[in-house]
């Protein structure tokens, strides 16, 4: 706190022992204890005062800013917090030819889908087929097909005894 060494704290307090003597040395610890905690206690209360006129005057600049936000346009405040130089708005917005040229592109889409669902007045109407009858009666079954066998070829005669 103070850059002592320790001995010089040593000597601090053998000259305290010869000049107050032991009877007057506890006394004198305890005055100096509460003189501390009052230079404490007043450098707590000052830090605080300050650190509550810091933030009233960080309040009164928001306020400000949140005054100037309201009376102003908000929209072109917060582009100008996102985009100071303009660069991203640059690149999201298209020539003025291409944009003419996606307009007439998305118009003519549109009315040919429009004239594509409308029905020609002059075109002949033509009548729904009837609907089929529905089967009442199931397919016949028919049997399951069973694999034929093919024919074995004979079997060689089977040799006798020799005579």
């Amino acid at each position: 706190m103070f850059d002592f060494a320790w001995s010089e704290l040593a000597l601090i307090g053998a000259l305290s022992v010869l000049l107050l003597g032991p009877k007057q040395l506890p006394e004198t610890m305890r005055t100096l204890a509460k003189l501390m905690r009052k230079v404490r206690g007043l450098s707590a209360e000052f830090q605080g005062h300050f650190n509550e006129m810091v933030r009233e005057a960080e309040l009164e600049e928001l306020r400000a800013q949140v005054q100037k936000l309201s009376a102003g346009n908000l929209q072109s405040e917060v582009s100008k917090a996102i985009d100071p130089t303009g660069e991203i708005e640059g690149a999201l917005r298209l020539d003025p030819a291409a944009e003419a040229f996606h307009a007439t592109t998305e118009a003519e889409a549109l009315a040919v889908e429009q004239t594509a669902l409308q029905p020609d007045p002059a075109a002949p109407q033509i009548a729904a087929a009837p609907a089929a009858p529905s089967p009442t009666v199931e397919p016949a079954i028919q049997p399951p097909q069973t694999a034929v066998a093919a024919p074995q070829p004979p079997s060689p005669p089977a040799a006798g005894p020799a005579a």
